[in-house]
């Protein structure tokens, strides 16, 4: 019985059935090589091609003498390697990238190796570990781009509530000058409790643990509209400070050269 053989869509020539079995034990020829011969249908695989399996026809006799003990892939060697060193505690943004391709040519390499090399769970292990590694750089990156925008947003957030404090206490401050004669008052506390329930609005989450967060400059009610009644001791990385004007308008903006001296203590 002659058998035609074929690998990969060549075709590899026609050899005895003793011939096949010599081949196939030797490593030559795979299981996953396709068969056919005269009368049959199709071309199949030689691990399921039927006069292979049938008790008829004797063993092969392996003429190259014992086959070899089952050799470890390298690249799925290669490949652990790298997934250990993939680990946090080693260089995950080096060695990911290898432990990957590594693995993934050790897998191919063992699935057609006929059996002739092995080290399939170390391939996978490194995959496993490879691809942690580059979820673990991802998180990072994320972490590294998300993290200044969430301060600056919290940054926002903190000056708003800051300028809005500063502007109810101007307000506070213009209704006492209703009751002192056009005046101001010569100190902040002088607003509470009548004009401010407490002091709460003097403190700003922008200078956490000080009492009072703003300096006051103090004046009068017909005082020019634009000159500064409160500022935060709060500058930002622009030297930007939270500015009332004495209209109770609000901004943050660099504070203006020629400010009177401060009232606050």
């Amino acid at each position: 019985m002659e058998i035609y053989i074929a690998r990969d869509g060549n075709r590899l020539g026609s050899f005895p059935l003793d011939e096949v079995r010599r081949q196939l034990a030797s490593g030559q020829l795979t299981p996953n090589d396709l068969a056919w011969t005269q009368g049959a249908r199709d071309w199949v695989p030689l691990v399921s091609f039927p006069p292979l399996q049938s008790n008829q026809y004797p063993p092969a006799v392996d003429y190259n003498g014992p086959r070899q003990p089952e050799q470890t892939s390298g690249l799925a060697i290669a490949s652990l390697v790298c997934g250990i060193l993939s680990l946090p505690f080693f260089c995950p943004f080096i060695a990911s990238i290898p432990a990957i391709i590594c693995g993934h040519l050790a897998r191919s390499n063992i699935r057609n190796s006929g059996g002739r090399f092995g080290g399939g769970g170390m391939a996978l292990a490194g995959l496993i570990m490879g691809y942690l590694g580059i979820a673990l750089l991802g998180c990072a990156l994320l972490a590294g781009l998300g993290l200044p925008i969430f301060n600056e947003v919290r940054l926002k957030s903190n000056e708003t509530k800051s300028l809005a404090d500063a502007r109810l206490i101007a307000v506070a401050c213009r209704r006492y000058a209703t009751d002192h004669q056009g005046r101001f008052p010569a100190k902040l506390d002088e607003l509470v409790p009548k004009y401010l329930p407490d002091r709460s609005p003097f403190s700003s989450p922008l200078s956490p643990g000080e009492k009072l967060a703003y300096e006051y400059f103090g004046g009068a009610e017909n005082d020019p509209p634009d000159q500064v009644l409160l500022m935060s001791t709060f500058k930002d990385r622009h030297e930007k400070r939270i500015i009332v004007h004495v209209d109770g308008s609000g901004l943050i903006a660099n504070p203006p050269a020629d400010l009177p001296e401060s009232l606050s203590q």
